[in-house]
Parts: structure tokens; sequence; C-alpha cells
């Protein structure tokens, strides 16, 4: 008799990990801001928080769907900086011109992981 594997993957275990440092990135730093800021990102920002924790509970119950979140969430992390700081012309909060660096690592990270799992899927 087979035994029934318990944990997800390595590699939705990772894309796990990067959802977590994500969604912590956004409840300490994005949210705050957004509120503080206004405009569409009061309502965006939490939205994406949220499919963050549906995503990683999804891929928790097996569900691979979640780990589509996470992606979709990798995808909005790149633009966000482009959307906050070019287009609406808020300057960083930090007042640091290169921190979007930051987010598009993690992002790219997200969304490799996320898709390698995907692919592994069993």
């Amino acid at each position: 008799m087979a035994k029934a594997k318990i944990m997800p993957s390595i590699q939705a275990q990772a894309a796990i990990a990067l959802m977590l440092i994500q969604l912590v990135h956004k409840i300490v730093r994005e949210i705050p801001g957004a509120m503080k800021m206004g405009g569409p990102g009061v309502i965006g920002v939490p939205l994406f928080a949220g499919l963050l924790v549906i995503g990683i509970l999804l891929i928790l119950m097996k569900n691979k769907w979640g780990l589509l979140l996470g992606i979709v969430d990798g995808v909005f992390m790149i633009f966000q900086p482009i959307f906050v700081h070019i287009i609406f012309a808020h300057p960083d909060q930090n007042g640091i011109w290169w921190y979007p660096v930051f987010p598009w690592t993690q992002a790219v990270l997200l969304i490799y992981f996320c898709r390698l799992a995907w692919k592994d899927w069993s």
C-alpha cells in the first residue's frame, strides 16, 4: 500500500514560503501605505493580500489552483510600483527610488516557484 503524502512538494512549499513573505510585506508595509495614500490601493492591496491567503490555503489543501493565485499576485507585484510611482506619481514612502527592485525580485521568484510547482504537481 502506498504511503499518502502529507506535505506538498518542495516546489509547492517554496511557493507557499514566498507567498507568506509577500503576505507579511502587504500587511506590514503596503496596506498601511495604501490607507495613507488613499485611492484604488485601499481596495486593491487588501484584495491581493486576501488572494494570497486563499492561495496558501488551497495549496495546503492540495489544490494546485492556489499556485495560479500566487502567479496572479506576482504579476500584480510587477506592475504595482509602476502604477503607484509612475502613473499615480506617489513617491516611495522611504524616499528611495530603487525600492521597487525588492518587490520585483519577490514577484519574479514567486512566479518562478509557482510555475515550477504547477509543472511538478502530481
